[in-house]
């Protein structure tokens, strides 16, 4: 018999990240009713928490800069790269809500950088016109949850972590009218009812072999909308890069590469010369190197030489290469990369003197659950997406800052628009959660079942080595061919127990994400941005100028041609 406690709310705030946290803030400071779930414990879990690199910020023009940079330019700045793959009018809203998000973060006491003369120390991120990307010692999410977590203590905001979504629930036209949830300690289902839910459940980390956050983000709210119909968009497009991967995980932005490292594989060789085509030195490649990986100039060498050297063999017993510092004054070490040595430095290690183990790593999906509208409301009545879960105003590249910006400013939004609704929405029955219960039920009662952590390695594994750096039909196709195996499986022979129930139904999630991820790349028969196609090494923009909404049919996904304007 499955326990299950309902609870009735009017805003139901799906995740513990910024953008959540944001949102929950929000919604309660609007006059609403609301219950945050988080499948980690708060300021534990996801991308803002966990992110870290020298140049990690939000961008906003605030006017603490440039006096020509304006909320125009930011606005600017980011439609040039994707220009057809993200809404005009997402955008917009970012660039102009940005100002306004960082002094309600700066009301809460954050702390961002400041120069010796006492202003704003403002970084000039990939993409951006002018320095606008405020910071706080390199971990700048972690700052933002911190002081939205006592923001939303002080409210007296109801928190239920580690509190795992299991779906959302839909009434019988289709809106939002809950979710269900599972809580993994009191081993009992908790059916939240709101004509409200948020879903910011963060990207799908876990569906890789190294990535720069936690793992508990497998796609679950990616996966869950799908099924529910919702449309999603661009989900070809993910960040990746270098990355420290031992003692600890921080991505390595332009500010490490432009010190030049020396590259080496675990034999000792330094390979990165023969990757490089004439009249292309390491220099050029080290001086023109971003995070996230793109084509759009030389530095794809490096990530591309990288790859394969760890793929073939000849990387370190944990998927990565060397880099050494060695060369470099350690003055110059600290002036350059001030967060990074001191962070070595904790651990007992020296930047200069000790060589570090740098890998490919995931960073962040560029699309997700399609906002159709700039309250972040979905396909879905009622269901309303931010954060790295939403789709539609990341394209195949972005200017750094924006992801900060994004969760603060749509979570804000999301917030306020979830507030209106429950104001005037009415509690309408559930029609969704008896399917729900029927297939948790089938799980649970089923004896010997299929191995859910090595169909989790499995897919792990080949998207790390097939679905990140280079791509072709050949591999994206022997990845599908595993991935719809292991869907297979999950679908028919998913045991369940208690201490399994939240890892189980993840693993399911993370194989539905993949899936729809290695549909849109093999889709998208072109090289653009972090999309690599080996096989389609050129643009082709009348073909692929464009994005391409996925929504589910009963043959599988679907993908439809969409142009933003």
């Amino acid at each position: 018999m499955m326990d299950i406690e309902t609870v009735q709310t009017e805003v139901v705030v799906i995740g513990g990240g910024g953008a959540a946290s944001r949102a929950a803030l929000s919604a309660a400071q609007a006059g609403a009713a609301v219950r945050m779930i988080s499948k980690a414990p708060l300021r534990k879990g996801g991308s803002t928490v966990h992110g870290a690199s020298e140049m990690m910020g939000m961008g906003a023009a605030a006017g603490f800069g440039d006096g020509r940079d304006k909320p125009e330019i930011h606005f600017q700045d980011t439609m040039r790269p994707a220009r057809g793959f993200i809404d005009e009018k997402l955008v917009r809203v970012l660039a102009e809500d940005a100002p306004a998000r960082v002094c309600d973060l700066i009301d809460l006491g954050v702390q961002f950088d400041r120069l010796d003369s006492g202003a704003y120390r403002l970084i000039r991120s990939d993409f951006g016109s002018y320095g606008r990307a405020m910071s706080v010692a390199g971990r700048t999410g972690r700052a933002f949850v911190a002081a939205l977590s006592d923001a939303i203590a002080a409210a007296g905001i109801a928190v239920d972590a580690p509190v795992a979504l299991i779906d959302i629930v839909r009434d019988a036209a289709g809106r939002v009218c809950g979710a269900l949830a599972y809580d993994s300690e009191a081993r009992r289902f908790i059916h939240y009812r709101a004509p409200a839910v948020i879903l910011g459940t963060g990207g799908m980390h876990g569906a890789f072999g190294l990535q720069v956050s936690t793992s508990e983000m497998m796609g679950d709210g990616q996966a869950i909308a799908y099924r529910h119909g919702a449309e999603l968009v661009n989900m070809e497009f993910h960040q990746f890069g270098p990355a420290m991967i031992h003692p600890y995980v921080q991505l390595f932005s332009k500010s490490i590469t432009v010190m030049r490292p020396q590259v080496t594989n675990a034999l000792g060789e330094a390979f990165l010369p023969r990757y490089l085509p004439d009249g292309v030195t390491e220099a050029d490649v080290f001086d023109e190197k971003v995070f996230p990986f793109t084509t759009s100039n030389v530095s794809r060498y490096l990530d591309i030489a990288m790859a394969r050297e760890i793929n073939e063999g000849r990387g370190t017993g944990r998927g990565g290469v060397w880099f050494s510092f060695a060369h470099v004054p350690e003055e110059t070490l600290k002036a350059g990369a001030p967060n990074t040595f001191r962070w070595l430095a904790d651990r007992g290690l020296s930047m200069r003197n000790d060589p570090l183990e740098v890998g490919i790593a995931f960073q962040c999906m560029n699309g997700g659950v399609r906002m159709v509208e700039p309250s972040t409301e979905s396909s879905i009545p009622g269901l309303y997406v931010i954060g790295e879960t939403a789709g539609g105003i990341r394209g195949p590249d972005r200017p750094g800052g924006n992801s900060l910006a994004e969760g603060q400013v749509f979570g804000h939004r999301a917030g306020v628009a979830a507030a209106a609704r429950a104001r005037i929405g009415e509690f309408s029955e559930p029609a969704t959660l008896t399917e729900t219960l029927d297939f948790l039920k089938s799980a649970l009662e089923r004896g010997a079942g299929c191995d859910i952590r090595s169909i989790a390695k499995s897919i792990q594994k080949k998207m790390q080595r097939l679905c990140l750096v280079e791509k072709d039909a050949k591999g994206l196709t022997e990845t599908l061919e595993t991935v719809r195996a292991a869907r297979a499986d999950l679908e028919t022979a998913l045991s369940l127990k208690p201490e399994t129930l939240v890892e189980g139904l993840g693993i399911r999630n993370m194989a539905q994400a993949s899936e729809i991820v290695l549909i849109a790349c093999l889709n998208r028969e072109e090289t653009r941005s972090s999309h690599n196609r080996s096989d389609f090494p050129d643009a082709d923009d009348d073909g692929f100028g464009q994005s391409f909404v996925i929504s589910r049919s009963d043959e599988g996904p679907v993908l439809t041609p969409h142009r933003y304007a």
